[in-house]
């Protein structure tokens, strides 16, 4: 019994300091603090998400990126198709992204920054979801059992989905796009 006390206490204390905060759309509450969770990343950002369309959250990317944050970035490549996707916009934009390659769907929605926070939840990060449907996502902090279970998902996405196929693909991508605009 004096052995139980103890682990007891640890095991409170450190439930206790783990925190969550969750938010709902339609409303900015999910793009507002995705961005500003990427915003605010030091060293690394490592994202699964299904579709990447809000101009909002692929500017605070490409900003961490100018601003010498590791970025990685998981993605579908059905959604990544679509005329409004940021996905070849990033690419471009000499980011480390990849089209998913192993699975039917790539349909988590996640982002892990810096070792130290997740936010996960249904949210597409689309200007649909913040603006029309009702969606929600949560921010974990002070989990380390939580946030470490989400990078090592994502170290076996990143992993198992081919970077060759996606420059493959990206570079497909890029001369359709040259194509319709020679068309025009």
């Amino acid at each position: 019994m004096k052995f139980l006390l103890p682990i007891l206490t640890y095991f409170f204390a450190f439930t206790l300091h783990a925190e969550t905060a969750v938010y709902f759309t339609p409303s900015n509450a999910c793009e507002n603090n995705i961005v500003k969770l990427l915003n605010n990343a030091k060293q690394q950002i490592d994202i699964a998400v299904y579709s990447i369309t809000n101009k909002n959250i692929a500017d605070a990317i490409n900003n961490a990126h100018r601003r010498g944050i590791k970025i990685r970035i998981l993605t579908d490549k059905t959604q990544a198709s679509n005329k409004s996707a940021k996905a070849l916009e990033l690419y471009n934009a000499g980011i480390n992204i990849k089209v998913h390659s192993k699975h039917r769907i790539e349909h988590n929605k996640f982002v892990v920054v810096d070792g130290e926070s997740v936010m996960t939840g249904s949210y597409n990060w689309t200007s649909s979801a913040t603006l029309k449907n009702s969606e929600n996502c949560l921010k974990i902090w002070n989990d380390e059992q939580t946030i470490s279970d989400y990078q090592k998902r994502f170290e076996y996405l990143w992993e198992v989905n081919s970077k060759e196929k996606s420059d493959m693909w990206f570079e497909l991508k890029a001369l359709e796009n040259m194509a319709k605009k020679v068309k025009k």
